[in-house]
């Protein structure tokens, strides 16, 4: 076999944790590969339904470091607005408060995704379009793949990045994986308003499922848009999902409010069902998880993907110390350390994510008026309301 088949780190995904962590890993002087199933053509295309993500002030600091700047990208967020649909309840947080000017940026996903693609192709790696790993296996030294197109490769580790349905995840890894059905699904669109959103991010909780509205960038003339997500039970959503734009409008604009006026107009819309996923291991022979692979979380206000952003920059500090120490990087002993930094903060928030859900859907009076005495004690409680500001950020 060639040298030019041989590298440090092997990849499986180029979204933008797996993307990320290449030009992380490339930046850091390690020979990478990545293989993307997808077409370079399906990657550079634009996403009909605008999906997009809160990237967090400490997710953005890492971008940054990588030379890709979220501000450039998207909307900033400096407030964050929440509050009950069934009772009086709400919590108000503010940047300023947490010592910052911003919580983050909302920024396009496939937006973000293409600039980290350009800055690999800037660095000279280049990414293998079209070419899924289909197998893989590994010895005491070494990791082999065997891609799509029959091309084998090999190298100490395989980072698997490729999304929920990982073939790879359920060939190495072969680990219990808990998932829970939330029971809805969540609709996703770019919505024009009528009103100025102030960088102001807003999530109502109802009883079919929360509702965030996102402040997403103007559009090329000028005009204020957001960017929804609506999660609600699988029959209200394919209720939402039948009506024309003016009737959906005016839905949204019933469950959510006057706060930024009429919804004027939509773009498309798009929607996908809603489950919990985290993998019990992240670690198998010289192959690590990372990111939806390895866990999943409901879409409260679009947080989800920083939590692939943080365990693509803690692989990188791992590889990095081990490579210090002259310890073989590709070790269990080595990458549980990663396991060990990432798993229980990445469960606390899929089970948080979760029982926020379950929470505030549910019709209960009793629980409604104690939703409203915690939302209260949160926001009257300095020191709980900084720490929640903190997490929001990403700090």
């Amino acid at each position: 076999m060639s040298d030019s088949t041989s590298y440090d780190l092997i990849i499986s995904g180029a979204g933008m944790v797996g993307a990320s962590l290449a030009l992380a890993a490339q930046q850091a002087g390690l020979r990478v590969a990545v293989f993307e199933k997808r077409s370079a053509a399906a990657c550079a295309a634009a996403d009909p339904f605008d999906r997009a993500s809160l990237i967090a002030t400490g997710s953005g600091r890492f971008l940054a470091s990588l030379g890709i700047d979220p501000a450039l990208l998207g909307s900033a967020v400096e407030r964050m607005r929440v509050w009950d649909g069934e009772g009086s309840g709400s919590i108000h947080l503010d940047a300023e408060e947490g010592g910052a000017d911003r919580l983050g940026h909302i920024v396009e996903n496939r937006r973000l995704e293409q600039a980290l693609h350009a800055a690999l192709e800037g660095a000279g790696l280049h990414i293998h379009y079209g070419r899924e790993i289909t197998s893989a296996f590994a010895d005491s030294r070494t990791m082999y793949v065997v891609d799509a197109a029959g091309t084998e490769s090999h190298g100490t580790l395989l980072a698997i990045a490729e999304g929920r349905q990982s073939p790879l995840r359920k060939a190495l890894i072969r680990a219990p994986v808990f998932r829970e059905d939330y029971g809805q699904d969540a609709i996703t669109a770019t919505v024009w308003i009528e009103k100025a959103h102030h960088h102001i991010a807003y999530q109502r909780f109802l009883s079919t499922g929360p509702l965030a509205v996102l402040p997403f960038s103007d559009d090329a003339d000028g005009k204020a848009r957001a960017s929804i997500v609506w999660s609600a039970k699988h029959a209200r959503a394919r209720h939402l999902m039948a009506l024309d734009d003016a009737r959906f409008l005016r839905e949204l604009y019933q469950a959510f409010g006057p706060q930024l006026g009429h919804f004027q107009h939509i773009g498309r819309r798009g929607s996908y069902p809603l489950a919990a996923l985290h993998s019990s291991r992240y670690v198998g022979e010289r192959s690590v998880l990372l990111g939806d692979t390895a866990h999943g979380v409901h879409p409260l206000a679009g947080l989800g993907v920083n939590l692939g952003f943080r365990d693509a920059e803690q692989l990188l500090t791992v590889i990095t110390a081990a490579r210090q120490r002259h310890e073989d990087w590709g070790e269990a002993a080595v990458l549980r350390r990663y396991q060990s930094a990432r798993r229980p903060d990445n469960l606390v928030t899929v089970l948080t994510c979760g029982a926020l859900s379950h929470l505030f859907s549910n019709r209960s009076r009793g629980l409604a008026r104690l939703r409203d005495l915690g939302m209260l004690g949160t926001g009257v409680i300095s020191p709980v309301k900084r720490f929640l500001i903190r997490q929001a950020m990403g700090l």
